[in-house]
């Protein structure tokens, strides 16, 4: 694996960065890259923690596990719960293991436009925090994570080297991976905050305003 940094990352003021641990990133590439040229989506799970980061203590948001939803409907520009029932079953299995929900993840295969959330992004995550409310799963209220891996395949000339590396930008992360002698897929990851504007209880939720904040994604591979 090899590394490079385009500018210093920087820690985000008032929201908490998130940190990815490597059994989840595996999870997160390789189900982004399995679904090609559709999107991927799936559930994130972790806690508040302290990482050292540049020689500081820092509070980070892990991502623990990343699970991918198996019965989604995909399209290479939306991704919906195509089985609600079987979303129902994920989240009240995951209640029962005494787990937590954080946010989510999905992707948006090339050509994506822009690298950013949506309003449709916004929406179904309103959804699922509706959802998740029903089943006890109240963490996701104060902020949800939500994690977007914008994908593109690239094809070859010449054969190349089956080979991965990851490049660190000021908030973002791009991953750059190989999988046959003419096939590699370029991954930029990035992470947002969706936080409630309003209280809870005065409107719905599907009604409320929500804000996105953008924030640092860290990997332990950049950090060493």
């Amino acid at each position: 694996m090899k590394k490079c940094r385009v500018g210093k990352k920087r820690v985000t003021k008032g929201f908490r960065d998130v940190f990815i641990e490597r059994r989840s990133f595996r999870t997160l590439i390789t189900s982004a890259i399995e679904v090609y040229n559709r999107e991927t989506n799936g559930a994130l799970m972790g806690r508040s923690a302290v990482r050292e980061i540049h020689g500081k203590r820092t509070g980070v948001v892990s991502i623990k596990e990343a699970y991918p939803f198996q019965t989604e409907k995909r399209t290479p520009s939306e991704v919906v719960h195509g089985n609600k029932a079987a979303f129902k079953r994920v989240l009240r299995a995951v209640e029962s293991l005494k787990t937590e929900i954080i946010g989510g993840y999905h992707s948006h295969p090339y050509p994506y436009g822009f690298v950013g959330l949506s309003e449709g992004d916004v929406v179904s995550v309103k959804e699922d925090i509706e959802a998740m409310e029903k089943v006890g799963q109240e963490r996701v209220k104060k902020g949800w994570i939500e994690l977007l891996l914008s994908i593109k395949r690239n094809d070859y000339r010449r054969p190349q080297k089956s080979e991965w590396y990851i490049c660190d930008y000021v908030k973002k992360l791009r991953v750059r991976m190989r999988t046959k002698k003419k096939t590699g897929y370029d991954i930029l990851i990035s992470a947002y905050w969706v936080y409630p504007k309003e209280k809870y209880g005065e409107k719905p939720i599907k009604q409320m305003t929500f804000g996105v904040k953008e924030v640092a994604v860290f990997v332990p591979w950049i950090l060493e």
